[in-house]
């Protein structure tokens, strides 16, 4: 049967939410401070991230090619059962083996979550003869996500202060509880996709699951725009390794871990800022140039960064700063990829690519997890540099319509 517009409406007010609750978390956003008081060292903090990224790897295609031949709902319904079972590890295996199983149930929230969303929201809206509306809808989403990311690194910093040796059951707890409340939230939503006749046959199904994959992958990499942009956004990205280390060097260099909450609430804030006013940027110079520029910028923060390497205040500065052209990097390269591949098999194709860089992230993390962080930074900026000189004057110059 298909969708109603009274069910298309209802949805999109319900994925809002959705948006608004995932967003909801407490421990997560400082988890690394917590890594110093259960002795992880550098290469046993990268390596938690690395199984992150190592899963989603094998999990981003196949959930996205389910979602974009199957099933909008259910993927999203398995996502959120994953992220409630990450919330449960963290809480009661706070240890090495916890925190890397959670991390495979954080790949598959990710994964199964990863193109659904956004494809979600655009079938519910043609249904409402509304797609022209989705940017201006789903920049809402990206903007009003960032508001409980901004509130609940504060209230984390106020309990990690006034219960310091609780603080942890606490936060983790609250993330529990908020992972639960979304799977109810999801539940409610209405599917999108209807299953034809030739899916009711599982071989059949399963034929087009694995065509719509082979398919993508040709577009991916058969494509010279499609290249490009992939080849781009990975050897640009930072590797998230400044991110995922930063508050761990923090506390090193004796920095209060209360003020952990505080830093991650002002990144959160610029990332909203930067997200919600992008949009200025594009109607003057285009996606391109924001993402291109924004990394650019980046590069200049991390040789700052390594000069100021010893003072934890500079350096939570230049993070600070540096997080900005993250807000402006994610829209502009997410809108981007859209548009080269006109909404076709959008969860699949946007799965490929984000594999991809997540297989470059996991080597470079592991590779940089047996340098010295400051060392460290002089390898990623050397690497952004040279893919803006071998890539940035071509990006600059695609169409950008």
């Amino acid at each position: 049967m298909a969708l109603s517009k009274e069910q298309a409406s209802r949805n999109i007010k319900i994925e809002w939410w959705v948006y608004l609750v995932s967003w909801i978390t407490f421990l997560v956003p400082i988890i690394s401070i917590f890594y110093k008081y259960t002795w992880l060292s550098t290469f046993e903090i990268i390596l938690v991230s690395n199984i992150f990224s190592f899963w989603i790897q094998l999990f981003e295609l196949p959930t996205s090619v389910l979602a974009d031949t199957m099933w909008r709902r259910k993927s999203m319904m398995a996502s959120v059962i994953c992220n409630f079972i990450f919330a449960a590890l963290i809480l009661f295996l706070p240890n090495l083996i916890g925190f890397c199983l959670a991390a495979v149930f954080q790949a598959l929230y990710y994964s199964f979550w990863s193109g659904t969303g956004q494809a979600f929201l655009e079938e519910n809206l043609s249904v409402l003869w509304e797609e022209e509306k989705f940017w201006r809808i789903f920049g809402k989403f990206s903007f009003y996500e960032w508001i409980p990311y901004t509130i609940t690194p504060l209230i984390a910093s106020f309990i990690l202060k006034i219960f310091p040796n609780i603080w942890y059951t606490i936060l983790a707890s609250l993330d529990v509880i908020f992972a639960f409340a979304l799977v109810i939230l999801t539940r409610q939503l209405t599917e999108t996709l209807e299953i034809s006749e030739k899916m009711k046959s599982f071989k059949q199904a399963i034929k087009l699951n694995v065509d719509t994959g082979i398919n993508a992958v040709k577009d991916v990499f058969g494509n010279k725009e499609i290249r490009n942009f992939l080849f781009y956004r990975s050897l640009s990205h930072h590797t998230a390794f400044f991110w995922v280390l930063l508050l761990p060097i923090l506390a090193d260099k004796w920095m209060l871990d209360w003020v952990s909450g505080l830093i991650t609430t002002l990144f959160s804030l610029w990332c909203m800022l930067a997200t919600k006013y992008v949009y200025k940027w594009w109607e003057k110079y285009g996606y391109n140039s924001s993402w291109v520029y924004s990394t650019i910028w980046q590069w200049l923060c991390l040789v700052v960064a390594w000069i100021f390497f010893k003072s934890w205040i500079f350096l939570a500065i230049i993070y600070l700063i540096f997080s900005i052209f993250d807000g402006l990097i994610t829209p502009s390269r997410n809108h981007l990829l859209v548009k080269i591949i006109k909404w076709k098999s959008i969860a699949t194709t946007r799965s490929i690519i984000f594999s991809c860089t997540a297989l470059y992230m996991t080597l470079m993390k592991r590779i940089l997890s047996y340098i010295q962080p400051n060392i460290a930074l002089i390898v990623i900026w050397i690497v952004i540099l040279s893919a803006n000189i071998i890539f940035a004057k071509q990006m600059l110059h695609e169409k950008n319509e």
